[in-house]
């Protein structure tokens, strides 16, 4: 009787230790936090996070009642390790204590993921450092926004594999994949153009060796302009494009009856253009080496631009825009690329507008135009609200937290990079923390929005000693404090400090 029940009392004690530590197959699966975030602990120990693309899960281990996940960031630094000491665990729920103390919950998640494995190789006989970062982005065809990425630690020579998690339901069923290896920030290897992939599948990837200045595109000049055409209801429509100076662009179908103002400029390490047109989706146009363009998102095939000497359309078309007085004479903000264009004095539309701003003062006016010289000639205006505004909202191609963030611009001026040294950048993590680089030092610190205002407060960095760049460094620091709201562009995010742009930033695809 003794030795059952000392035998009954071991066995829920045994009980008992699996339930608090647990073992791998017990909570393996798809998980999703109290934030929203997904995780999916695979059997093997691989770690997905499939519904993020600025931080990429590497792996995860349950022992003794501790839950360790490693992740890393784009573009591909350190493994961080978050350690979570499990409370409670359930088959549908799991309770842990962070590192803080704090409660996290996490619930069995219905979300479907699925993991696309394949290889990288190239064909230098050359071997490896003994570890490498592979970083693997599939995108939809016509898109230039990722829907999935993995950025993971790794070994190898010759071949090298990897692996991708996404969401079932947001993943096509071909997606174009795009891979880089790199070593202590250097891209070693990387595909020159996006492979297009099956999914699922087991895609095998020539990856091409890339020297520091090899496969760089010479700048771009402008004013330029590009001519080609699509194919639509079986007839071939002209499709021409206008890049000015001042990152004003111009997209035409069909001659001058559609037409579409907007913004332009180079993302992507200069290898994409991306034309932002108010509430309509960006449309992209990778450079090729000839100097033509590749359109990208105006149709369902890509369409081939060529270069060509060609005037801005003669006739008028439909431009909105707010009307306002500034320095005593009216001007013009155009809606979708939020340029302010000067009017033309002449003509009857320049009177109809000249006495628009004497009865109404500021409006918002749709009306026939043509520009010419970089003025506006207005001929007919149709529509007139009082002291509106634009009614387009720009269509905002990349998220404002956890997206890896490049400055191109600081207080009207480009950005300067150095060698041997980070580029200046900014990541906004959705629990209100936010790190990156001011291109010297590392920074962390806090920052809240609400609505389109934001702050930033309380933060640190590194004390790394920089040959080069402490006053830009400086001065990106002084634009954090100042910075009041913020706007994103298509791809690009504006910081401004009273309605002032003082940062552009642009989501950069690594």
């Amino acid at each position: 009787m003794h030795k059952t029940l000392l035998f009954f009392f071991c066995s829920l004690l045994l009980i008992s230790c699996v339930a608090t530590s647990g073992t791998p197959g017990d909570i393996s699966g798809a998980w999703v936090d109290d934030e929203g975030r997904i995780y999916f602990l695979d059997e093997d120990g691989a770690l997905g996070l499939p519904d993020q693309t600025a931080i990429s899960g590497v792996s995860w281990n349950l022992e003794n009642g501790v839950l360790s996940l490693a992740t890393m960031d784009t573009p591909g630094d350190k493994v961080r390790t978050q350690k979570l000491v499990l409370a409670k665990s359930g088959s549908s729920r799991l309770e842990f204590t962070d590192a803080d103390g704090a409660a996290v919950v996490w619930k069995k998640s219905r979300a479907k993921v699925g993991r696309l494995e394949g290889t990288l190789f190239y064909r230098e006989r050359m071997a490896l450092p003994p570890e490498v970062v592979v970083r693997v982005q599939l995108y939809p065809l016509h898109s230039p926004i990722p829907v999935a990425a993995s950025t993971m630690p790794s070994s190898g020579s010759g071949s090298i594999p990897f692996r991708v998690y996404y969401l079932e339901q947001t993943m096509p069923n071909e997606a174009r994949l795009a891979a880089a290896v790199m070593h202590s920030g250097e891209t070693l290897f990387a595909t020159q153009t996006d492979e297009v992939v099956s999914i699922p599948g087991r895609p095998n990837v020539l990856v091409y060796r890339t020297m520091p200045g090899e496969h760089q595109l010479p700048e771009l000049k402008t004013p330029a302009s590009y001519q080609g055409s699509l194919k639509s209801g079986g007839k071939n429509i002209s499709v021409h494009l206008y890049l000015e100076d001042d990152g004003l662009a111009l997209l035409t179908q069909d001659g001058d009856r559609n037409q579409y103002m907007g913004t332009w400029m180079e993302k992507d390490r200069n290898r994409t253009i991306e034309i932002t047109r108010g509430a309509l989706k960006p449309v992209t146009a990778t450079r090729e080496a000839g100097g033509n363009l590749l359109l990208h998102g105006l149709s369902a095939q890509p369409v081939e631009l060529k270069k060509a000497d060609i005037p801005w359309p003669s006739k008028g078309f439909l431009i909105e825009g707010e009307l306002r007085k500034q320095n005593g004479k009216p001007v013009f903000s155009e809606c979708n690329s939020q340029r302010d264009i000067p009017i033309q004095p002449s003509g009857r539309g320049y009177d109809q507008l000249s006495h628009i701003l004497q009865s109404n003062g500021n409006s918002s006016v749709v009306l026939e135009g043509r520009i010419q010289d970089g003025h506006l000639e207005a001929s007919n205006v149709f529509l007139v609200q009082k002291g509106g505004v634009c009614s387009t909202e720009n269509y905002a191609s990349a998220p404002l937290e956890q997206t890896y963030w490049r400055l191109r611009e600081l207080n009207g001026a480009p950005v300067e990079l150095f060698p041997e040294q980070p580029e200046p950048h900014l990541i906004l993590r959705d629990n209100g923390q936010a790190s990156g680089s001011d291109g010297c030092n590392n920074f962390f610190m806090n920052w809240k929005r609400k609505d389109e205002a934001i702050s930033f407060s309380d933060g640190g960095s590194t004390l790394r000693m920089c040959p080069q760049g402490e006053e830009q460094a400086r001065a990106m620091h002084t634009m954090f404090s100042k910075a009041d709201e913020w706007n994103i562009n298509g791809s690009m995010l504006e910081l401004r400090s009273k309605k002032s742009i003082v940062a552009v930033f642009e989501a950069v695809d690594m």
